[in-house]
């Protein structure tokens, strides 16, 4: 998976029969198969004009973002158990 500030898209390259392998788990990870799909795919995406999406294109981040601030909470004392009581 892949996304920009404006698109969502991803690249499958398993297999549906399970005896279909890769020779090497070094052959079958993203960064090595799909990853290469996916930057040609969002290559030509960028070259069609007429689809409105642009490669200079930003996230808009909040001015009070902290990306070093922790938000989360784990000494709470919740706990997943609690979900289901």
């Amino acid at each position: 998976m892949g996304f920009t500030p404006e698109l969502v898209s991803g690249c499958w390259v398993g297999g549906e029969d399970r005896d279909i392998h890769f020779d090497s788990m070094r052959m079958g990870q993203g960064a090595t198969m799909a990853l290469p799909i996916w930057a040609y795919f969002m290559r030509k995406v960028y070259k069609d004009h007429s689809l409105g999406y642009s490669d200079s294109s930003t996230f808009d981040i909040p001015a009070d973002f902290d990306p070093c601030l922790r938000t989360d909470n784990y000494d709470s004392g919740n706990d997943i158990d609690e979900v289901f009581e």
